[in-house]
């Protein structure tokens, strides 16, 4: 004090110089997607998979009747340990090649060209399918409150799906920040229903009607109601296509985001099951599973509408999940010759606009050739996601092997066994949506895989470029 040197206040100042000397955020950098915009703007396809995917295992597991369906804890169980190898798997996957274009890029630099255009494929359809699925849903939640809608399905599908594509054309980040509140309501609100219904019991129900048990409980009926249930990791991967959009450190903040969205889709998956066994939930038409957990745990007052109302609307707005991850992997797959060079170049507002709009153009046709039925179009949705994710795996397995570093004999068995995991999923649905309209998906896989070789080999011929491989 005898030297007038003040010591707090000093400190303060240095900590305002610094603050003021950091180099503020350029504006493409300003439009990129921070941890919570990530989230918002990349999650919503794995969440709302929570609106289905429990349901999808109760749907297989009450044809044992209520034996049966008192495996659904347990089936679920085994998906969120598949869940959880998954986000182990795309942390790394993020990490190695934080280029973007998820499983692609794996495949491209460590299994070759045919598994990188396979896993590229096997990625739009599971993309385009995202976006007429999801669009479908919501509208199909909206008519079962308003059932006057019915008639006006396909328009009002269209309606939505310009809306999102209107966002998205604005760019990715402005698109995530107003999804944020979407989000945050639908998570808020399954969270609350788990929390009051695990804590309290929840509200008496009238006994459910027990469902007809025409099979037993066996490995085959097992294997099938996981299969169904994997259907609620579809979107895990849409992080790791899209990490170039993220701010700096990208990679730090796109694993984040991953580890974030496995915790919150674990949670509200085992939670709702736990809620199946507990309130004796039996599926019923008209009426989702979801539906019935959140009136056994809230009543049927406002909470309960709320829940509903969320639903509807993230699962109408799930679509956002491939606005963001499709444009980032075509524009990967654009710059290896595979695909038009206008589907690598952004606007001024970093969009790929050409991207956006081939995405809607195609959903659109999907919606109306369907009708906008959700029911003709979810049989074909999970098995591009399983070719994709399969391929990911083993394209690690080998990055281990061939990389080495620290644990990597732990991490090639986990990324094998996440392999044999999601390879035998995708056999089951394949099977199992054989004549439902899967054998479409193998020959729309062959038909894009030979596209996209034969414009490199056109393109080649053209500019005189001797092809190397990927």
């Amino acid at each position: 004090m005898a030297l007038g040197v003040p010591t707090r206040p000093q400190t303060r100042s240095v900590s305002l110089m610094l603050r003021t000397e950091r180099p503020p955020l350029d504006a493409p950098e300003r439009r990129r997607l921070t941890t919570s915009s990530g989230l918002a703007g990349l999650s919503l396809d794995a969440m709302a998979s929570v609106a289905y995917g429990p349901e999808a295992i109760a749907l297989v597991l009450a044809t044992a009747g209520t034996v049966g369906l008192g495996f659904t804890l347990p089936v679920s169980a085994a998906i969120v340990v598949l869940l959880v190898v998954l986000v182990f798997s795309y942390r790394q996957v993020i990490r190695a090649y934080p280029q973007g274009g998820g499983s692609y890029g794996v495949a491209r630099a460590r299994l070759g060209r045919p598994a990188a255009l396979l896993a590229a494929a096997s990625l739009v359809i599971d993309y385009v399918l995202n976006v007429a699925v999801s669009v479908a849903a919501g509208v199909a939640a909206l008519a079962s409150a308003v059932p006057e809608t019915r008639p006006y399905l396909v328009e009002i599908s269209l309606l939505v799906l310009a809306v999102i594509t209107a966002l998205n054309l604005r760019g990715l980040t402005a698109s995530a920040y107003a999804l944020a509140v979407p989000t945050i309501l639908f998570v808020g609100s399954v969270l609350t229903v788990i929390a009051v219904g695990l804590l309290t019991g929840g509200q008496p129900m009238a006994p459910a009607v027990p469902p007809e048990a025409t099979q037993t409980v066996g490995v085959l009926l097992l294997l099938k109601a996981f299969a169904s249930g994997c259907s609620a990791l579809t979107g895990v991967e849409a992080i790791a296509n899209a990490v170039p959009e993220f701010r700096q450190p990208r990679v730090r903040r796109a694993q984040r985001t991953e580890v974030i969205l496995g915790v919150l889709l674990g949670s509200m998956m085992l939670g709702i099951a736990a809620l199946i066994e507990q309130y004796g939930v039996v599926p019923q038409d008209g009426v989702t599973v979801l539906a019935q957990v959140a009136e056994g745990s809230l009543g049927h007052g406002v909470g309960y509408f709320l829940v509903q109302g969320a639903t509807v609307l993230l699962l109408a707005l799930a679509a956002n999940t491939s606005f963001g991850g499709l444009p980032t992997l075509l524009c990967v797959v654009a710059r290896d010759g595979y695909l038009p060079a206008a589907l690598s170049r952004r606007n001024e507002r970093g969009v790929y606009t050409v991207s956006v709009l081939a995405l809607a153009a195609t959903a659109a046709i999907l919606l109306v050739i369907s009708g906008a039925d959700m029911n003709a179009l979810v049989p074909l949705f999970a098995i591009g996601v399983f070719v994709g994710f399969t391929i990911a795996q083993a394209g690690m397995v080998r990055h281990w092997i061939l990389a080495r570093g620290t644990y990597w004999q732990l991490r090639a068995a986990l990324n094998g066994f996440g392999a044999l995991m999601t390879g035998s999923a995708a056999v089951v649905v394949l099977a199992m949506k054989f004549t439902a309209g899967a054998w479409t998906i193998a020959l729309v896989l062959a038909v894009l895989v030979g596209s996209m070789a034969r414009y490199r080999r056109r393109r080649n011929d053209v500019f005189g470029v001797v092809d190397n491989g990927c």
